[in-house]
């Protein structure tokens, strides 16, 4: 049975919505700014557990608590408005590593069951800047929100962060390493696990600042959109058998049915992707590809009689959707109108149910430069981590292959 996703799939549409709109504004501030803006990534680790560790007298105790620390990966626009101050946004993508178990009176745990929780730290920082021989250090405060996207805990959505930093200039880009310190608010109501109020995470970025308005991300750094299909279903083909109640007419005006066996047939569909990409060049013909590619997961269920006939229409349905964020190595042959690439990396995913979130990228394909747009078809393959099962009768498979077009600028 197709799985109803109407709440879920309602909020997961104002999102991709407000993803798409922030892109759009996004290429529109970046062609208008000149060279003011700069856009790049951020990434690193967090210093202190997510959740306090929390024991609770249920029959057995029921014990809440981290068991390793968070990884942290985004992205962030930034605005000078002089060359002492600035204002900077990021949307930065989190995982709070959260472990419920039941202990045994000998203190032993039992059922221990990671229940992971999904959030986007968004901080709007002001910045000021001091300017000394050869480094840039900075200082950094400002309001931030956490959204989630699951109900595993319920951390609070709200708070404050400071940090200080110094940049670095490369070959075009500016390296920033820092020290954030997040302090959240308190979390709304008694959940069952509690969030760490004060957070230390130790972050870099990497960013490129814009030499002309034709390339307002820097000439290192490409921005654009990434298209294509899935070669393979998500979901594979699968048969269970069941038994219908067929009605075989009446008795004393009570309605008579008989059993007849039948299967039911599961598979996927070949789906669209879509979403932005941007690329970075670095040194020796290689380049750094970062993507965000909306994917939807659909399938169809079909019962069949013994008999041969169908029991009812085909269905089909979505039973999910997802954002995949490959961060990938890409490097291109020879130089020319006409370039061969490959390209390996880390993989994430935000979570479908019971599906992993990480896993591996590798692929092929070619570019071709069209005066100052490049367009870059490929194929690419992903295995993505252990996962389980996704619906009632329904698993993802772990390998993907898919077709991509990268339009680039």
């Amino acid at each position: 049975m197709i799985r109803a996703v109407c709440g879920i799939g309602l909020w997961r549409a104002k999102l991709r919505r407000m993803l798409l709109r922030a892109a759009a504004l996004l290429v529109c501030l970046a062609a208008a700014s000149g060279q003011n803006l700069s856009v790049g990534f951020i990434g690193g680790g967090a210093v202190t557990n997510a959740f306090y560790t929390n024991v609770e007298p249920i029959s057995h105790y029921l014990d809440t608590y981290s068991q390793k620390k968070d990884y942290l990966v985004g992205l962030t626009l930034e605005y000078h408005f002089t060359n002492n101050f600035s204002l900077e946004g990021d949307a930065i993508y989190r995982e709070l590593h959260l472990v419920v178990a039941f202990v045994e009176p000998n203190l032993t745990l039992n059922s221990v069951s990671p229940s992971p929780v999904v959030t986007w730290e968004l901080p709007v920082l002001a910045k000021y800047w001091f300017h000394w021989a050869g480094v840039d250090p900075f200082i950094e405060a400002g309001p931030a929100l956490r959204p989630t996207t699951n109900l595993n805990a319920n951390p609070s959505h709200y708070g404050v962060t400071a940090g200080i930093g110094v940049a670095t200039h490369w070959k075009g880009f500016e390296i920033s390493p820092m020290v954030r310190y997040n302090r959240w608010a308190t979390d709304p109501g008694l959940g069952l696990a509690e969030s760490k109020v004060d957070q230390i995470e130790l972050l870099a970025g990497i960013s490129g600042r814009p030499h002309s308005a034709w390339h307002p991300l820097s000439s290192r750094i490409a921005l654009g959109v990434v298209a294509g299909m899935t070669l393979i279903h998500d979901v594979p083909t699968s048969a269970s058998p069941f038994l219908a109640g067929i009605p075989a007419g009446s008795s004393g005006g009570v309605r008579v049915y008989e059993s007849e066996a039948g299967t039911s047939y599961i598979s996927g569909s070949y789906v669209f992707l879509m979403g932005p990409a941007l690329e970075a060049a670095l040194p020796k013909r290689i380049y750094l590809e970062l993507n965000a590619v909306y994917h939807p997961i659909d399938v169809s269920e079909r019962n069949v009689l013994a008999d041969g006939s169908n029991l009812g229409p085909q269905e089909s349905g979505r039973e999910g959707n997802t954002w995949e964020f490959p961060v990938l190595a890409r490097y291109k042959f020879r130089p020319g109108r006409l370039r061969p690439f490959a390209e390996a990396g880390p993989s994430f995913r935000l979570p479908t149910e019971h599906s992993s979130i990480a896993g591996v990228s590798a692929g092929g394909g070619v570019e071709v430069r069209m005066r100052a747009l490049r367009i870059a078809p490929g194929v690419r393959f992903t295995h993505w981590g252990p996962q389980g099962s996704h619906g009632p009768s329904t698993d993802i498979v772990v390998n993907q292959i898919e077709f991509l077009t990268a339009f680039l600028l």
